[in-house]
């Protein structure tokens, strides 16, 4: 008697929050067969996407139009304490502020980055 066919996993729910409309668009084409992702541009619309999308991991950029993305980790983190977490800012010096908060992640990409290196760190977190 053969043993049924493994059914293969479902693919990571990704939430992209990131306020560059031309960044978005490419982490959508890139990632498209990879993982099942939704996007917001702003802090608000990313908060809204937590809480209907449930998200296996976060990419969140630092640097939103309408609130500091700090403030949206900790919100975020309040609910889903285990989220697994990627930043992303233009901002080198974001890095020590995180750390310093205590607020761990599953990496950090200073911008510009290679999209290849963001999904192997997708790929690594949680």
């Amino acid at each position: 008697m053969n043993a049924p066919a493994a059914q293969p996993a479902s693919p990571r729910r990704v939430l992209f929050v990131e306020d560059e409309a031309a960044l978005r668009h490419a982490y959508e084409r890139y990632f498209a067969q990879r993982y099942d992702m939704a996007f917001a541009g702003t802090g608000a619309e990313g908060f809204a996407e937590f809480q209907t999308f449930d998200p296996d991991i976060l990419v969140l950029d630092m640097q939103l139009p309408d609130t500091d993305g700090l403030a949206l980790l900790k919100q975020m983190r309040d609910r889903q304490p285990g989220l697994p977490v990627i930043i992303t800012t233009a901002y080198a010096s974001m890095r020590p502020v995180v750390e310093m908060l205590g607020l761990g992640h599953n990496g950090f990409l200073v911008k510009p980055f290679e999209l290849e290196e963001l999904g192997t760190l997708i790929d690594a977190a949680g």
